[in-house]
């Protein structure tokens, strides 16, 4: 090797959460100065990657940066990459949004700058080959990988030739261990970095074909304030004209790559960048040996939440493909899509669980506004319907509920409602997780939807009030079985069975939803199959997710009851609460205005108390407070003789706000 070409990039990681007052600070702490560094230092060339909403803030808020950008683009001096506008994960997305997302970010690179990008990103290195097509015919010429997903005998410091269907695409691998540091001169950062480039291909096939070899670094953001203030950077470029003059070159990606001619044909599996990746194979513990390398998919599969919001935007994107309807409002439910793919919605890391948890939601509500559009622009044609199929892919069939009101997903484990979204724009109300023990204590063993149902022996139910984990899983943890289902009707009709533990008592529970408009109507069976008498607490317990994220501990609900005839308020915000001879309840999501009503046909005790989730944080030593839920339970007590059987019944409601009529003049 003579020459090694250095291709540095710089990248943003702006999220949709960050408010304006953030953006302003990463413009003036980075961006300024980066356009400030290439027009004083002649030498100077970086490539910068911005998220599609952080370049259209600097677009409306600082048009200068957009103008000397353009400027340094036409000296060569600097190289704008695209992507996808809202970060997604490609791989997870249909062809149609693949390349609508590239393009969007196309588009507005093209109107900022005047050129359009030839290089591209993809967020957090999460590839599959499938995508090769669609880069390409998105002319898009190179992307840049994590050399973590680079097979370890096609790492020989070139380009790389990826082929899928006869498409092509050049891939440059980022080296993470060539990170500027600052602890080292940049002369000798230089002399180690062309030392070991050439130490590693000194012996390889490719000498004969060409003189140079290739580097690409990625610096954060973080990195590059400390690099300029401390006049790092300066010295790098002084030193590399000065030392280095004709072996190391400090160029742009898509200036080597025309130069160049020489490729790696390579196939490149299906992956994630290895500081992600190590998070894939177990809920928030790190995990680095594996024999196959995970993908996004095995990350899904780990994290229930983030997969149930995976199943939640291909539904959505199904129905928008599907509509005949007005192309306006079918192009803004597209949009409105594209939001909701933002990657940060599907994959987490220590670094970022509460925010993950604001950003599924914030995805949740963007999708039910994609939903509320598709059905206006069926020009009144929408109908309420009841259907099953297997949703979520996980080999049984759910039941999903696509009403006036809201939208809600019906599953056969636990006969419980795993997902509810409020057509009036909110998020999903059933994504609460579970809680796990080495964070937080106690052990879930069932997910925590609504309409969750358990059996207490009267000691269980007195560990239950207190936040504790208890019983075996009836019905929790049961997988119902369908006795029943009309779609004309909106009914379900599903039934379970288990061992009441304390006197080893078969029962069965028969379960019943009829969909409404506004709601659901409830039926329950509770039948004693054993030959012994049972006394016990039955429980239809319903879990609602954190709306407010101010902060990790606010809660949003409010909880009203009637009880003994007098209406009062529970304060169940720090702790559990609970109130006898229910005949009435309402609670209340204040951030959103939308209030949800039970009345049992039985007066009944109410229970209702908060849950906080803990997680491991890099900032912490540690799990610390990443996000809550707000639990709200109807019990009753129950005596069954052998061979007998109960009813109970549940009229739930959900009340969102009415439209403000304008005042007359």
């Amino acid at each position: 090797m003579k020459v090694l070409n250095i291709c540095f990039y710089i990248t943003g990681t702006s999220s949709l959460l960050s408010r304006h007052e953030e953006f302003e600070k990463k413009y003036q702490d980075v961006y300024r100065n980066i356009v400030s560094f290439l027009f004083e230092q002649n030498e100077g060339c970086f490539s910068i990657s911005l998220s599609g909403s952080l370049l259209s803030w600097i677009g409306r808020e600082h048009a200068e940066f957009t103008q000397l950008l353009s400027k340094l683009i036409s000296r060569k001096q600097a190289e704008l990459l695209g992507g996808g506008y809202y970060n997604p994960v490609f791989p997870l997305l249909f062809a149609q949004d693949r390349t609508g997302q590239i393009d969007l970010m196309t588009s507005e690179v093209r109107r900022f700058v005047g050129k359009r990008p030839h290089g591209m990103t993809v967020f957090h290195s999460i590839w599959d080959n499938s995508l090769v097509p669609c880069i390409q015919s998105c002319g898009m010429d190179y992307v840049l990988l994590d050399s973590s997903l680079i097979p370890k005998e096609k790492q020989f410091y070139l380009p790389l030739l990826v082929t899928e269907q006869g498409k092509s695409i050049n891939v440059l691998s980022v080296s993470r261990e060539f990170i500027p540091n600052m602890l080292i001169a940049p002369r000798e950062y230089l002399r180690n970095l062309f030392d070991t480039v050439n130490y590693l291909t000194k012996d390889d096939s490719y000498n004969s074909l060409t003189d140079e070899r290739v580097v690409a670094i990625k610096i954060e953001e973080g990195q590059f304030k400390k690099l300029y203030e401390s006049k790092w950077l300066d010295k790098l470029f002084v030193a590399a004209k000065e030392y280095f003059p004709d072996s190391v070159k400090i160029t742009l990606p898509i200036e080597y790559l025309h130069r160049e001619q020489t490729r790696v044909p390579s196939y490149i599996p299906a992956g994630i960048q290895s500081d992600v990746a190590k998070w894939a194979k177990k809920a928030y513990e790190e995990s680095n040996s594996s024999a196959c390398p995970p993908t996004i998919f095995d990350f899904l599969l780990t994290y229930k939440q983030n997969k149930a919001l995976y199943n939640r935007m291909l539904y959505i994107s199904l129905l928008i493909n599907q509509c005949k309807g007005d192309k306006t409002r079918k192009k803004v439910a597209r949009e409105k899509l594209w939001i909701a793919q933002s990657g940060e919605g599907y994959v987490c890391d220590p670094d970022g669980v509460f925010a993950n948890n604001a950003m599924r939601q914030l995805a949740y509500r963007s999708l039910t506004e994609a939903e509320k559009l598709v059905r206006e622009a069926q020009n009144g044609s929408f109908k309420e319907m009841v259907s099953c199929y297997d949703y979520n892919g996980d080999g049984f069939n759910e039941y999903i509920c696509a009403m006036k009101q809201y939208n809600a997903c019906v599953s056969l484990k636990g006969a419980q409602i795993t997902e509810l979204d409020i057509i009036h724009n909110t998020g999903n109300y059933a994504d609460s997780p579970r809680r796990i023990k080495q964070f937080d204590k106690y052990e879930d063993k069932y997910h925590r939807g609504l309409f969750v149902d358990h059996l207490f022996s009267i000691d269980e139910f007195s560990d239950y009030k207190k936040n504790t984990p208890t019983g075996n899983g009836i019905f929790s943890q049961v997988l119902f079985r369908q006795l029943d289902f009309d779609a004309h009707r909106h009914e379900i009709k599903l039934s379970g069975s288990g061992t009441f533990s304390p006197i080893q008592a078969g029962v069965t529970l028969i379960k019943k939803y009829i969909a409404n408009s506004n709601g659901f109507a409830l039926q329950y069976i509770l039948k004693n199959e054993s030959p012994f008498d049972l006394k016990g607490v039955f429980v239809a317990e319903s879990n609602y997710a954190q709306t407010d994220f101010s902060s990790v501990k606010a809660h949003s609900y409010k909880v009203e009851v009637i009880s003994n005839d007098e209406k009062s308020e529970i304060d169940a915000k720090e702790a559990p609460r609970s109130s006898k001879k229910v005949s009435y309840m309402q609670i209340t999501d204040i951030s959103n205005d939308i209030s949800f009503v039970y009345e049992p046909n039985e007066l009944c005790d109410i229970v209702c108390m908060p849950i906080l989730f803990r997680r491991p944080s890099s900032s912490s030593d540690v799990p610390t407070i990443s996000g809550n839920a707000f639990v709200a339970s109807l019990c009753w007590n129950v005596e069954l003789e052998a061979g007998k059987e109960i009813e109970k019944t549940i009229n739930y409601s959900i009340i969102v706000p009415k439209k403000n009529k304008k005042k007359r003049v």
